[in-house]
């Protein structure tokens, strides 16, 4: 099958929605994070491990937002990416090169995709029309698995994503949902 086709059947998005989940599943279930800092969150391979991770979903919460379509969607969704792609540089200059001011840098980046996750989750929730509408649980159940990442963050992610994962290969080779029409 040519790479055209692949892209039309959603399969390169799932692909990336998928390997977003496992990716933090990986690293939840690896690491074993705990609220406390220790001294293995400042290796290298970790830092760099979490920072890739974070990148990934990036990648991934821009690509969600372009297959949900929908210049608001779209726009929260790449202040979403921007959030998360903020706080990943941070790790790497706060754990990597153990400078503690770009705490506050991971800190502003994470804030920024928190707010962003809520307010995507209801910019698809009110504007996407059917059953598409389902789709708010992937900025809903992101924003679950970052603030209960220590506790069951790498599961929630798998789950989620997955089903990401699930809806770009079921929905037809559009690029977009078609937005509920506003009353008048």
């Amino acid at each position: 099958m040519e790479l055209g086709a692949l892209v039309r059947k959603g399969v390169i998005r799932s692909v990336l929605f998928a390997a977003t989940g496992v990716a933090m599943l990986a690293f939840w279930a690896l690491t074993q994070p705990s609220f406390e800092m220790s001294a293995s969150m400042t290796e290298w391979p970790q830092v760099l491990w979490f920072s890739a991770t974070l990148l990934l979903l990036a990648v991934a919460l821009l690509t969600f937002g372009r297959m949900v379509g929908g210049r608001g969607v779209v726009r929260l969704a790449s202040i979403a990416a921007a959030g998360v792609g903020l706080s990943s540089i941070a790790n790497v200059f706060e754990d990597g090169f153990r400078i503690e001011g770009f705490f506050f840098v991971f800190i502003l980046g994470t804030l920024t995709l928190d707010v962003a996750l809520i307010a995507l989750t209801i910019a698809i929730a009110r504007t996407v029309a059917g059953r598409s509408r389902l789709l708010a649980f992937v900025p809903a159940g992101t924003l679950a698995g970052i603030l209960l990442f220590v506790v069951v963050g790498g599961p929630v992610m798998l789950v989620t994503w997955l089903g990401a994962a699930a809806a770009a290969l079921l929905m037809p080779g559009r690029t977009r949902i078609p937005i509920a029409l506003a009353p008048p």
